[in-house]
């Protein structure tokens, strides 16, 4: 019963964070008509960490126990891969950007596998392979004439930029209260963002949907649902969290296609099926508990 409540509650987190994340993506696709993708991903940074910094010392989870070496290449993760999947998205799209990004579980297990050596269930395994096919479909991969090859790049540095982002997350949430590590994160991260595009020279004449849409992204579309995710990581394994993440394509998918009108063909909706399915497979089957982080439940 125990496990059960533990696996549940990490669903229930990585879900709602997934959730958060895909009608933001849509909404990033919007934005991105009028910032750059690299100003868009600073400006996620920068009102991320005014958000979380105070709400962290407030609440007094600003004792850094964890490692800084851990803490500088968290920062450094949440940096790259709000770059390229910004990037990503702006060159081919909501739905092929996200998917490309959700590569990243299959990353995770095999690390988890191979230099963890942990031992991972094999519906696991199998619910990422259906997880990878869902999001080629969605990505329409097939169509080689027609990729942005710099797209698809940024897409893939966003997997792996992503996968690391878990990797690290699990292992400071052993030591470490998820606000207070989103604080650290995302203010190594504006830092990081000063010092490539100085802060001064942000473009100030957009629009006020624009605007609206920025402080949107930075609070509800990022230091929310990080949140949420580290609190998953907690309670299940990265590979677990990274599978149930994978429900993030399909809902900005939906999402732009209610808000902007993005057409999604009858392949895609295939895509979205085998996605929803093995999300599915993951909470119902559960991992294994060598999966499960040592201080679950905490």
């Amino acid at each position: 019963m125990h496990e059960t409540n533990i696996r549940g509650s990490a669903f229930a987190y990585a879900f709602t964070a997934a959730l958060l994340f895909g009608v933001s993506g849509a909404i990033a696709s919007d934005a991105l008509v009028e910032i750059s993708a690299a100003r868009a991903a600073q400006s996620r940074a920068m009102v991320a960490v005014v958000v979380l910094l105070p709400y962290a010392w407030f609440r007094g989870k600003l004792d850094a126990r964890a490692s800084w070496t851990l803490l500088l290449l968290f920062g450094a993760s949440l940096t790259a891969v709000n770059a390229a999947y910004y990037e990503a998205v702006d060159r081919i799209g909501v739905g092929p950007g996200m998917t490309l990004q959700f590569l990243a579980p299959i990353v995770v297990l095999l690390w988890m596998r191979w230099v963890e050596r942990r031992v991972i269930r094999r519906s696991t395994w199998w619910a990422a392979y259906v997880a990878l096919i869902g999001t080629g479909l969605i990505a329409e991969v097939w169509r080689v004439s027609d990729i942005d090859l710099i797209g698809v790049g940024a897409g893939l540095a966003a997997a792996l930029t992503f996968a690391a982002y878990l990797i690290i997350g699990e292992r400071l949430g052993q030591t470490m209260p998820p606000s207070g590590i989103m604080a650290y994160g995302f203010a190594i991260s504006a830092l990081m963002w000063a010092g490539i595009q100085p802060v001064w020279s942000f473009p100030t004449d957009l629009s006020p949907r624009v605007w609206v849409e920025l402080a949107w992204l930075g609070i509800i579309g990022t230091a929310i649902p990080f949140m949420l995710e580290l609190q998953a990581l907690r309670r299940a394994s990265a590979g677990f969290v990274g599978v149930i993440a994978t429900a993030e394509p399909v809902i900005g998918a939906v999402a732009a296609w209610m808000m902007f009108a993005q057409k999604m063909a009858s392949v895609q909706i295939a895509g979205m099926v085998l996605i929803v399915g093995a999300v599915a497979s993951v909470q119902l089957r559960g991992v294994a508990e060598v999966e499960v982080p040592l201080d679950a439940g905490r």
